[in-house]
């Protein structure tokens, strides 16, 4: 269904000029989280942080609380934690083990497959005239990529695969790489000053990464023996912008199949045992991705729409000026344990609440953020011009692609992606690009079956 007159109108491809409303409008707030969180697969957790039966993990889509469970049968499970009584919360910890969940205030008690077990005075109070089927917790639809959980309250919504689309085929280089999978460890948690939309902008701005963390870049530089990164370096790269069905990705070319994939946790001391590790994996990578998935490319900078940011990391909003951030470390479940924790502290040292390249950004975010308030900001909009008539279609690299690293053309195209969710009335009125990547090899959107 075409959608003929639009209420959000508020980015222009050609100009790039992009309506600051969208960081701080109220209204366009609630009614993102009903439009876009209301429909979109979300991710909200990793198999591994539920790893065992009656295991759950508290989590969110948008403001909405969420208990991630897997139950007594190894099923996963997303529901609403609000108890249907009286709506408070149903669990009340953020991780733990257990079979039922009773809320404290009336000591209704759920299962963990959602069914509504016991209420106090069923008989008495209620008469037996109590319909528990119809009281079930209110519950998500599940589905996995390559360990991580995705959810959607939508019932119309297209398969997580179509979701995704041909974005799988860039995100399997980091996320579904060996038979063994990843693992997840975290997250840290902080609240920021900040629309949640600012983060999932920045996932691919390259521009800004010489200017925005040159400190970093030179701590960077020292720690890894790398040359340092500057503009013109950026302009003359290699590297590729591209985006797919809301999802805005990066790749780097390998120089060469058992290149260190990681940037940060990589030292000059510990880059032959990285690259140990690549080799001795590289046989099984090109059976489960294909020669050029596994040897050539490696996924950069990216987010998953709409607000997975720089792989798997989460943007959770908190209204128009504020965004909770959940930064975990994820990690091939078969790398050694000593490069397992030095990836995992170069993690919270350059990303998360106290890393280097983290402040920087939150600092960038706090101004856009801030800048956006105003009447006349507003009259004059932001410009993300950089690059437009510059993209269009690869033989070698699906989706759209830029002529250029440095682009604002996955920018513009995610907030074109905004306002169709926004302007639509149901899934029905939102497009997806057709899966026509070659997946070669045996990985599956499952991981490993």
């Amino acid at each position: 269904m075409v959608i003929y007159e639009k209420k959000y109108d508020v980015i222009d491809l050609e100009t790039g000029r992009l309506d600051p409303l969208i960081f701080t409008d109220e209204e366009v707030y609630r009614e993102e989280l009903d439009k876009i969180f209301g429909r979109a697969w979300v991710m909200i957790g990793h198999d591994t942080l539920v790893p065992n039966r009656n295991d759950f993990f508290h989590t969110y889509i948008g403001e909405d609380p969420v208990i991630l469970t897997r139950d007594a049968n190894g099923k996963l499970h997303a529901f609403l934690n609000v108890c249907r009584h009286r709506g408070a919360r149903v669990v009340r910890a953020d991780i733990g083990n257990a079979p039922n969940f009773m809320c404290a205030y009336h000591g209704w008690t759920y299962s963990n497959q959602g069914d509504l077990e016991f209420v106090p005075g069923e008989d008495e109070a209620y008469y037996r005239d109590i319909d528990k089927e119809e009281l079930r917790l209110v519950e998500a639809k599940v589905e996995t990529y390559a360990g991580i959980v995705f959810a959607t309250w939508d019932k119309g919504a297209p398969t997580l695969e179509a979701f995704l689309g041909d974005a799988r085929w860039y995100l399997d280089m980091t996320f579904n790489r060996l038979d063994g999978g990843t693992e997840a460890f975290g997250p840290i948690k902080w609240i920021e000053p900040v629309n949640w939309k600012t983060a999932v902008d920045n996932c691919s701005d390259n521009y800004h990464v010489p200017t925005t963390h040159l400190s970093a870049i030179l701590v960077g530089t020292q720690m890894q023996g790398l040359p340092r990164l500057t503009h013109q370096k950026q302009f003359e790269s290699e590297n590729k912008h591209i985006f797919i069905n809301g999802h805005s990705i990066t790749v780097r070319p390998l120089e060469k199949p058992d290149q260190a994939r990681q940037i940060h946790g990589v030292t000059e001391e510990n880059r032959h045992l990285f690259e140990d590790f690549y080799r001795s994996t590289f046989a099984e990578a090109e059976k489960r991705l294909g020669s050029f998935r596994a040897g050539g490319l490696q996924l950069g900078n990216h987010s998953i729409f709409p607000n997975g940011v720089l792989g798997f990391r989460l943007a959770h909003p908190r209204g128009p000026l504020e965004t909770e951030f959940w930064h975990f470390a994820l990690v091939e479940k078969d790398l050694p344990e000593d490069l397992k924790s030095s990836l995992k502290r170069a993690s919270g040292n350059y990303n998360g609440v106290t890393g280097l390249f983290e402040q920087d950004d939150m600092d960038n975010w706090r101004g856009v953020t801030r800048g956006s308030r105003g009447s006349l900001a507003r009259a004059y909009g932001q410009r993300l011009s950089m690059g437009v008539g510059h993209e269009g279609r690869n033989p070698d690299l699906p989706g759209i692609v830029s002529e250029r690293y440095v682009s604002e053309n996955n920018q513009r195209h995610f907030y074109r992606r905004w306002e169709e969710f926004m302007n639509a009335d149901s899934w029905t009125d939102i497009p997806l690009e057709p899966i026509t990547a070659n997946f070669e090899g045996a990985a599956t959107i499952k991981g490993t079956e």
